[in-house]
């Protein structure tokens, strides 16, 4: 129950993030979230997916397709919180350049097969991304992505040199190099 409760303050956190500061206006329309990303596939998608509270389906099922599993053609779920939580770091980033994805949803199969994934990964249920942002030192992505999971007092941030691994479990932080 307590964990519940934690994810619900956690989730809060977001949706007061993602609302933004400041006083809007009552007869404003609801804020747009965006995210752009490519994939290893060499797909892009750059949408709204989200408008206010209200996720927009069609921009979901597109992202989905993306973070497929890429060697089997597989997609999974995809948490709309990992899509908060990417385009927030798009956002902190200026939407300059898009997030390239290295591995989303991974199948079991999949995951079993690569010589440093963890046996429990959270990419096998959709809740996690490993992710570059051309042009920009991974440093200063882990960075942010540290920041958000303090900030929020959850996600796990995972630094591999040359990408950036960030999932919507426990809070959690790490550095490994991969050859």
């Amino acid at each position: 129950m307590a964990r519940l409760v934690g994810r619900r303050a956690a989730l809060a956190a977001v949706g007061a993030a993602l609302a933004g500061t400041g006083t809007a206006r009552a007869d404003a329309p609801p804020r747009e979230r965006w995210l752009w990303v490519q994939n290893g596939a060499g797909e892009e998608v750059a949408t709204a997916y989200r408008s206010g509270q209200d996720y927009n389906l069609a921009a979901l099922a597109r992202l989905q397709h993306l973070f497929r599993d890429l060697r089997v053609q597989a997609p999974g779920p995809i948490p709309p919180l990992l899509i908060d939580m990417l385009s927030l770091l798009q956002e902190r980033f200026g939407y300059m350049r898009p997030i390239r994805l290295i591995s989303g949803y991974r199948t079991p199969q999949t995951n079993a097969m690569l010589p440093h994934a963890a046996p429990n990964s959270l990419h096998m249920r959709g809740w996690a991304a490993d992710i570059i942002v051309p042009g920009l030192s991974q440093a200063d992505v882990c960075t942010q992505a540290m920041t958000f999971s303090n900030m929020f007092g959850f996600m796990g941030v995972g630094w591999y040199g040359s990408f950036t691994h960030i999932d919507i479990g426990p809070k959690a932080s790490w550095a490994r190099s991969i050859s």
